[in-house]
């Protein structure tokens, strides 16, 4: 006997679960939260997912990874002078209204509130790749003379995942994003 067809979508589904997992938190969103916020019965949810909520929450930071950051990731690999896009990268971040939207720190959160061990090694990952990929295109730039950074390259990475954090926590304490979006200016000014 042939089991049904999955009859939703599971991009949308995804990140509806992605929203349960940022207002609750990994440990506080039940299975039956994400089934509802999902759209899906119990049979439907442990047929999709079958490691239950882990499974599913390890997808949603696939599926956030995948949406939010890749564009400017991608686009790192090629440019000549890194800073604006990183700078635009912090400046999404920092919008209430832009692409992250109250997102923003996905990865933080888990990386702060989850207690296994193997979904906050997903979201360090995920976190240090970003990291890298900054690092790399700066430091293709500083070989090509067209930066000067200020900071030891081995202090990069840190560097800038402070700034991420940093950012990301800032952005709820002060409403003004000009006054967000200058710290992110002066921060930056070190690899110029």
């Amino acid at each position: 006997m042939a089991g049904r067809n999955k009859i939703y979508n599971e991009e949308e589904a995804l990140d509806k679960a992605i929203g349960v997992f940022w207002e609750k938190g990994y440990d506080n969103a039940s299975s039956r939260d994400l089934q509802n916020a999902m759209g899906i019965g119990m049979g439907s949810f442990y047929l999709a997912y079958k490691g239950g909520k882990q499974e599913l929450f390890i997808k949603s930071m696939n599926r956030f990874f995948a949406t939010y950051p890749t564009h400017a990731l991608s686009m790192l690999k090629t440019i000549e002078n890194p800073i604006e896009v990183i700078r635009q990268y912090y400046y999404v971040m920092a919008d209430p209204k832009g692409r992250f939207r109250q997102f923003g720190c996905y990865f933080s959160n888990a990386i702060i509130q989850v207690s296994e061990p193997d979904l906050k090694d997903t979201a360090i990952g995920y976190v240090v790749t970003i990291a890298d990929a900054f690092s790399a295109a700066l430091l293709r730039a500083k070989e090509a003379g067209i930066i000067q950074p200020q900071i030891p390259q081995e202090m990069w990475n840190l560097y800038l995942l402070n700034l991420w954090t940093g950012l990301n926590a800032t952005k709820f304490v002060e409403k003004d994003v000009s006054k967000i979006k200058a710290i992110i200016d002066f921060s930056l000014k070190v690899f110029e």
